[in-house]
């Protein structure tokens, strides 16, 4: 499982949930804003959370930070003097906590449930956050509204009603008893949009206190990109997010080099969040034969200055090219034209001669699905694994003060055909089940190469 969907896992036992009246006495120890970290074989993760605790020693708890893609559907927990114990029922399975109070400190384990396979038994460490000063919920409410007004990437907002959507939520907003209490109303809230890259949550930040002693996981590749064989006379590249500058695009060159001497080659983009161009257009450039249309992407401002409403109005022949590596030059770019095609491709030496494949699965999110979109139009590679989920938007992470990101989507994306893959994913060419403690996907493709061989 992807780090970043397994950290996402390990803090969502957490129900974002609206506290219930304050408690007295011990059991109240608990209560208040914490930033807790999980602690992992890969390293540490730290979120926010909110507890609150109620009549008799009962618990609810938010998380504050980012959510991911993990789902809850009920939790309960309980506080008694000192101690603390929480359980979850996720969609993944059921986790339980168990912590011990003292002072500002918290400390305890984690454990699944059920479906251990998934998850990592583990420590977890708590300091009670007493410098956050919480800005009025209204004010933070509507700083947040501004931003999605003026920025949402669909000048007709998808179709929701943004009158009656404010009238339902700001009077909420403005009754919030907490910070949970506002970060659960906000989510609800975006989440009448059903579109991907939108969040609202609390920057998250280090602790240093924390993370004092804890082992450290080994280094990840450089800007999670890496090789070796997989075969004779077939490479494997897996690249684990689209980092951005130019160390990315000399990183891609430098691999490509090393598995230049192979007939064939597999690019495993499974559990790869995306990201930004560098990558994804020089790997653009090794897999396409010829410089090509790549995909297009259009602004709000730019549809309302062309008098339309959908991105699907644009005529691309029309539209302006962008071949660059650098999403700073994009954002200029798409800032003056409003809309652009991306070209990418032929840009770099063919040094292997016979097929591609590229992995995916229901990780692959964002830029890793729009270079997956690209692939099976173009025909350049076979895709092997599992539909991506369609979450693919551009987006900006815009600070909020008083400690809040919102993360708003600024971009509609269609590939070189016009064809969406927010809200529909990019079906592999050859589907494979996945199957736990063996790695179906490369067994499928190394077979798929030795019959095409």
């Amino acid at each position: 499982m992807p780090r970043a969907i397994l950290c996402a896992c390990l803090c969502l036992f957490l129900a974002a949930a609206a506290p219930p009246p304050a408690a007295s006495g011990a059991a109240a120890a608990v209560g208040g804003r914490w930033n807790i970290v999980f602690v992992m074989p890969q390293g540490a993760y730290e979120t926010p959370v909110e507890f609150a605790v109620g009549e008799g020693g009962s618990v609810t708890a938010t998380i504050l930070g980012p959510l991911g893609t993990f789902r809850i559907t009920d939790t309960k927990g309980v506080a008694k003097g000192n101690a603390l114990r929480l359980t979850a029922n996720t969609s993944w399975g059921r986790l339980k906590l168990q912590a011990v109070v003292e002072g500002d400190r918290l400390k305890g384990r984690y454990a699944p449930a059920g479906l251990a396979s998934l998850f990592f038994k583990g420590e977890l460490r708590g300091l009670r956050d007493r410098t956050h000063a919480p800005r009025p919920a209204l004010e933070t409410f509507d700083a947040a509204w501004s931003l999605i007004e003026g920025g949402f990437h669909a000048p007709d907002y998808g179709g929701i009603d943004m009158k009656g959507l404010r009238q339902r939520y700001r009077p909420l907003a403005a009754a919030a008893r907490g910070e949970g209490e506002l970060v659960s109303l906000m989510r609800r809230m975006l989440g009448e949009f059903r579109t991907s890259h939108l969040d609202f949550f609390a920057t998250p930040s280090i602790t240093p206190q924390l993370h004092s002693g804890i082992k450290q996981a080994a280094p990840p590749a450089p800007h999670g990109i890496s090789w070796k064989q997989a075969a004779p006379s077939v490479g494997f590249l897996s690249i684990q997010s689209f980092e951005d500058g130019p160390g990315v695009v000399a990183r891609i060159d430098q691999a490509f080099a090393a598995l230049g001497g192979n007939e064939s080659l597999i690019v495993d983009l499974r559990g790869n969040g995306g990201g930004t161009l560098a990558a994804a257009m020089r790997l653009a450039d090794h897999i396409l034969p010829r410089p090509m249309p790549v995909g297009y992407f259009a602004s709000r401002q730019g549809l309302i200055e062309r008098n339309l409403t959908s991105i699907d109005q644009l005529d691309r022949s029309a539209l302006s090219t962008f071949a660059g590596y650098s999403s700073e030059e994009f954002g200029r770019a798409i800032a003056e034209k409003g809309a652009l095609m991306l070209t990418s491709g032929g840009r770099a030496p063919r040094l292997y001669s016979g097929k591609v494949v590229i992995l995916i699965d229901e990780y692959c999110f964002s830029a890793s699905e729009a270079l997956a979109g690209v692939v099976k139009e173009t025909k350049a590679a076979t895709l092997i694994g599992r539909k991506t989920p369609g979450l693919m938007l551009g987006a900006n992470m815009i600070p909020i003060e008083g400690g809040w990101t919102l993360v708003l989507p600024v971009l509609d994306f269609r590939t070189p055909r016009g064809v969406k893959v927010e809200g529909r994913g990019v079906e592999p060419d050859i589907k494979v089940k996945y199957r736990d403690g063996r790695d179906a996907d490369l067994a499928a493709a190394l077979s798929f190469l030795r019959a095409k061989s």
